[in-house]
């Protein structure tokens, strides 16, 4: 222990110690930095400022045993004067060079490759270290009782260098890591909505694929009792059972269809049951024109006419209207299908068809839709849309 005393040499022990636990802390700060104090500390600008600070801290008391102020400040015994210097001049250079390099990164973010982005980063938060140290070293030799001078410039340099080099590595690093994270996100992320998608498209094939049957068993048992005693009858509704099944097939890869491709198709179904039932049943379609391109599900009315039909006219064997009504609501798509047939149950219990409208729109309009059955002042049932999606391949 040439030149130094028990004490002072117990004081470079604990400084030594001090410096490894600052060390850990500081790869702590650094590694969480996008983390800590998220709850304490709104403003994400204040947020990080803060961090950066208490890593800079740590930074500069793991470094002060290497520098010559140091052992200067032991023989003097002014090493708690050294710390607090050192503390402050951390403050002032974490601070500076972290606003400088955030600065430049906004600069040259969306300019630049990451490549680019990050020798850009290194170098300004080198020169920036450098800079501010130049000062520091001017005034830092005060207490020391040297006055305001440079003292051991080349040093300073040198290890502003040193240090910036560090800081610049880690922070590269610490991007490099970031932006894999990121990408390895946004592949997981990419893959649950394709596995999603598939998912609903599989749902939705599935109620199409009970619906389609359900037309053509009623369908052919039209025809079936024409074919016996109207053959020009039989004839024509089996064009329109081929209108609708060539819909079905067409859109067999879409999950959407236009308002106009859906009331066609309702018409479809209502003239082929019109033609079965004669003059004991009438419809009306009614659409506002700038409506016609919008989209909502594949065979999301259908469902609905259907249950006028079976619950108006076959049940009740009397003469059954039906009006289709499509228009701007006040709050979105508003789609009304009334009829005159008998009124809905106090306590409605949804068959198929009508579940099957619940699940289409929960699919493709999760949160955007209402569904109301009423019987006063007409009996109606009201679906209203409120996200609207506009067919642009069609306009």
């Amino acid at each position: 222990m040439d030149g130094m005393n028990r004490t002072q040499f117990e004081l470079l022990v604990i400084a030594v110690l001090l410096s490894s636990l600052m060390l850990v802390t500081g790869l702590y700060l650094l590694a969480n930095f996008n983390r800590l104090f998220r709850r304490s500390i709104k403003n994400e600008l204040l947020r990080k400022n803060v961090v950066v600070w208490l890593a800079a801290i740590c930074c500069i008391m793991t470094t002060v045993p290497t520098t010559p102020l140091f052992y200067e400040a032991i023989g003097q015994n002014k090493l708690p004067v050294f710390y607090l210097f050192e503390c402050c001049a951390a403050t002032v250079e974490g601070l500076f060079v972290f606003n400088i390099s955030l600065v430049m990164l906004k600069y040259v973010r969306r300019r630049t490759s990451f490549r680019t982005r990050m020798v850009i980063m290194l170098l300004t938060i080198i020169i920036s270290i450098m800079l501010i140290s130049i000062p520091m070293n001017y005034f830092g030799n005060a207490y020391l009782g040297k006055g305001p001078s440079f003292v051991n410039i080349e040093f300073t340099l040198l290890y502003s260098f040193y240090t910036g080099c560090l800081v610049g590595f880690i922070y590269v690093t610490m991007s490099y890591v970031d932006l894999e994270r990121t990408r390895k996100l946004n592949e997981k992320e990419l893959e649950v909505s394709r596995l999603q998608q598939l998912k609903t498209k599989a749902e939705l094939d599935a109620l199409h694929s009970k619906i389609n049957p359900h037309f053509l068993y009623n369908a052919l048992n039209s025809i079936a009792d024409l074919a016996i005693t109207d053959g020009k009858k039989a004839r024509k509704m089996t064009i329109a059972l081929a209108d609708l099944f060539r819909y079905s097939i067409n859109s067999s890869d879409h999950n959407y269809s236009t308002i106009k491709e859906e009331l066609e198709m309702s018409a479809v179904y209502l003239e082929i049951e019109k033609i079965r039932f004669e003059d004991q049943l009438n419809y009306s379609i009614h659409l506002d024109k700038d409506l016609s391109h919008y989209l909502i599900p594949r065979f999301l009315l259908q469902p609905v006419v259907e249950n006028a039909v079976k619950h108006g006219l076959k049940a009740t064997g009397k003469m059954t209207e039906i009006d289709i009504t499509v228009k701007n609501g006040s709050d979105g798509l508003q789609i009304l299908i009334a009829d005159n047939g008998p009124a809905f149950p106090d306590e409605l219990t949804p068959g198929y068809g009508v579940r099957s409208i619940y699940d289409k729109l929960d699919l493709l309009f999760p949160g955007n839709y209402e569904i109301h059955f009423t019987n006063r002042p007409e009996k109606m049932v009201t679906l209203n849309i409120h996200k609207l999606i506009k067919d642009e391949s069609a306009i």
